[in-house]
């Protein structure tokens, strides 16, 4: 953040607005993609993001604005909420929230995420009302969503146009409650965090005018040592929409829609090594990682897994995510649009990406 902008005209408790952003461009060499594969590969602008932090007495704010080309979602908003910080340390946000669901604020350390995104179960967002508990042993957050981070409509044309996987098509998420408990451990060395998240809500659908259901539950552990961090999480899924297939829901992101099994179980683990850096030079930080997911579906379907092996490197305003990503049966890597509801095994696939930002 690099701008700190004061407003108002009390001397003592003026308005504090912070603002920042980045700029990323991304290059990809596809596995499954022979024309991709002629060229050499493919780069490309990623996304201009925005972040402002507004701060007055115990109020704030965040809105955090991502602006895509339009065959990727165009502009959209990520994360915008209106806030409240008690005395105790506990807050309230009230608008497009962070789901308080598994590992946050990712269950991953690498620039593409696990498996658990692209279903909708890692760093989603929704509008609703969130309480978060911020004990010395015990954290709890307690959230209602009115519903996913919809535009006023339900043109099933622009309901993919979003920064969070969620449901789309002819159902949407509507009234859902979501509750976490974490307990804490923090050491001189490592602060562990070991939690379980629940999630109830409903599946509204348009066309017929019925409504369903959907639930998850979760387990989930995270550690951050000195050179080493982990993360670990099980869980478990259940989609029940009205309408003539109950065995799928389509799901949609990026512009982006594909059918996903209604439900299932998916096992995930993350390893991460902090490579000490000396000196005060430009180089900041080398974080090595390896992540895999598993995805377990109902009705003896093909297994969806993914891997993802990388490196982050920090110098100093640009940050660099170098990966090769392997998926067997998974929509973002060659197991095309049905992967995660297709009972056909597609085999393995991979990509080789890099995503360089620039941070300001």
């Amino acid at each position: 953040m690099l701008s700190v902008m004061s407003l108002g005209v009390y001397s003592q408790e003026k308005p504090e607005v912070r603002m920042g952003g980045s700029l990323r461009m991304n290059y990809r060499y596809d596995s499954w993609n022979d024309e991709r594969q002629a060229e050499g590969g493919e780069f490309g602008f990623d996304v201009f993001q925005i972040e402002t932090r507004v701060a007055y007495k115990k109020v704030k704010a965040f809105i955090d604005m991502r602006f895509m080309a339009e065959n990727n979602g165009g502009t959209m908003l990520k994360e915008g909420w209106v806030g409240y910080d008690f005395k105790n340390g506990d807050d309230i946000q009230v608008g497009q929230a962070q789901v308080p669901f598994g590992n946050l604020d990712y269950n991953s350390y690498s620039w593409y995420l696990s498996s658990l995104y692209s279903m909708g179960f890692e760093a989603d967002y929704d509008m609703g009302v969130k309480y978060h508990h911020k004990g010395a042993k015990w954290d709890w957050q307690l959230a209602f969503f009115k519903n996913a981070d919809e535009l006023f409509s339900n043109d099933p044309d622009i309901r993919d146009d979003r920064w969070s996987t969620d449901v789309v098509g002819d159902n949407k998420e509507v009234n859902q409650l979501n509750g976490q408990l974490l307990y804490k451990i923090d050491k001189e060395n490592a602060k562990h965090k070991i939690g379980v998240s629940a999630e109830v809500g409903q599946l509204y659908n348009r066309v017929i005018d019925q409504m369903g259901s959907h639930s998850a539950f979760a387990v989930h552990y995270s550690l951050d040592a000195k050179n080493i961090g982990f993360l670990a999480q099980a869980m478990t899924y259940d989609y029940n929409p009205k309408g003539d297939n109950d065995q799928f829901v389509e799901v949609g992101v990026f512009n982006y829609t594909y059918p996903m099994v209604s439900g299932g179980n998916i096992y995930s683990a993350a390893l991460r090594y902090k490579w000490p850096v000396k000196g005060e030079g430009v180089l900041e930080a080398v974080d090595l990682y390896n992540e895999f997911s598993y995805t377990d579906k109902r009705y003896g379907l093909t297994r969806t897994m993914m891997n993802t092996s990388g490196v982050h490197v920090k110098l100093g305003q640009v940050s660099t995510f170098i990966e090769y990503i392997a998926g067997s049966n998974h929509p973002y890597l060659g197991g095309g649009d049905n992967a995660l509801y297709d009972g056909t095994d597609t085999g393995w696939e991979g990509r080789f990406n890099i995503n360089i930002g620039y941070y300001f």
